[in-house]
């Protein structure tokens, strides 16, 4: 007993000390952030924990060392560092090199500060955005063959907009490739010549992981610059990715997507009744302010009657019979009088031939407004061709033996297999 070594209280710290960071120099630790005090030094003192231990940290000129984060006690955190102990004080302590959010947070944290730094530059700014057709001809759609997202939208648009034709680009929705194909994908459709006149990029619902893809800075910048108007539909509602805050118009799931850019057809008849009406307004109102105006005119000359004149020249008519004779001024008067009702009767016939006229043009306006309604067209027999690129055909001498077609009707669609084309050119 009395061979045995004795340390004094500093050899003993001292030794442990290196026990300790020569076996724990540098590590990841993950726990959640108990405790936490920020000293005006600049060192940040905190302690981590799970569910059963405690480990007090500390992170010195912490404010030189964080990037676009800022701890708080709740955190689930992620640090780097090596253990320590003072040797002064005898307790253990963690120094801290790096901390972030582990897990989603740190995802969070970095999605925070890319969506700052977009906002600063403008990217999400509506001035910006570019206005959604309201009645496409054609639109691409961006997603993967192997999801539902692409039924879904197939059915929205075969439900209401059977006359829509879509363009479907697979492409990669997840993983670390998926930026660089969503990319392309932009691209292709740019370079393809198709004449898209919107595109939709869509994916269902998933973790911020799954999602993250669509957090991309180059993926956003190619979005922004897009020639042609881009809607997002990413995930579900409640998920909101960069892509969604960039693109020109934001759908909460890919079937409301083709809602906003698939408008029903019914829809599209009640815009033509809308502006038929709104026509016939007009020639109504143009109508009611000429026979305005034909009155005023009726009012004028129908009131100056020969008695009128009389009573209003009465001094004049004095000076008259003085120098003419009584049968003189009958005679003259009798004149007047029927030079008058001559002009009366030009001008109602005047007017009831502006009148018809006016009734003839009203009645041909409307008849050739009525003549513009495609339905209308389409139910008296006519039909429309369209090739196999979705084309309508309007010669003959483009369609070839064994060419199949696509015949629109009033009611339905007919596929035909031409058996044979007579090619006369017109004369």
């Amino acid at each position: 007993m009395n061979n045995q070594n004795i340390f004094t209280v500093s050899d003993l710290n001292n030794q442990i000390k290196n026990i300790i960071e020569s076996g724990f120099s540098n590590i990841l630790v993950e726990g959640e952030i108990s405790q936490l005090t920020k000293h005006a030094s600049g060192h940040m003192y905190f302690n981590i924990k799970d569910n059963s231990s405690t480990l007090g940290c500390v992170m010195f000129n912490y404010q030189n060392s964080l990037n676009n984060y800022n701890p708080q006690i709740g955190d689930k955190v992620k640090l780097s560092g090596k253990a320590s102990l003072w040797v002064k004080g005898g307790a253990f302590k963690f120094h801290v090199n790096t901390i972030s959010l582990s897990g989603e947070g740190d995802l969070w944290a970095k999605f925070e500060a890319l969506k700052k730094k977009l906002l600063q530059e403008g990217l999400f700014d509506s001035s910006y955005k570019k206005e959604i057709p309201k009645y496409p001809k054609k639109i691409a759609l961006i997603t993967s063959l192997n999801g539902s997202v692409i039924k879904d939208i197939m059915d929205v648009v075969d439900r209401n907009s059977p006359y829509l034709k879509l363009v479907v680009r697979d492409c990669r929705m997840q993983g670390e490739e998926a930026v660089q194909d969503l990319v392309n994908a932009l691209d292709d459709i740019h370079l393809s010549n198709l004449e898209i006149d919107t595109i939709i990029i869509a994916r269902g619902g998933g973790s911020l992981e799954d999602l993250w893809c669509f957090n991309s800075e180059a993926l956003a910048y190619k979005i922004f610059n897009s020639k042609i108007p881009i809607i997002s539909a990413i995930g579900h509602e409640t998920d909101t990715t960069i892509s969604d805050l960039v693109a020109d118009k934001r759908a909460g799931t890919p079937s409301i997507a083709a809602e906003i850019v698939a408008p029903s057809v019914t829809d599209c008849l009640q815009d033509v009744a809308y502006f038929q009406d709104k026509i016939l307004e007009i020639i109504k109102n143009k109508i009611e302010k000429h026979f305005i105006e034909l009155k005023s005119v009726n009012q004028r000359h129908g009131l100056h009657k020969a008695k009128y004149v009389l009573s209003n020249h009465k001094d004049r008519f004095l000076r008259i019979e003085n120098s003419l004779s009584f049968s003189n001024l009958s005679k003259y008067t009798k004149l007047k009088k029927d030079k008058i009702g001559e002009l009366y009767n030009i001008i109602n016939t005047k007017i009831e031939y502006n009148l018809k006229a006016m009734r003839d043009k009203v009645n041909y306006l409307d008849n050739y407004s009525r003549s513009f309604n495609p339905k209308d067209v389409m139910k008296r027999g006519y039909s429309v061709i369209y090739n196999k690129d979705g084309k309508i055909v309007t010669k003959s001498e483009n369609i070839r033996n064994k060419d199949e077609l696509d015949i629109k009707l009033y009611n339905g669609k007919l596929k035909v297999e031409v058996l044979k084309s007579n090619k006369d050119k017109e004369k």
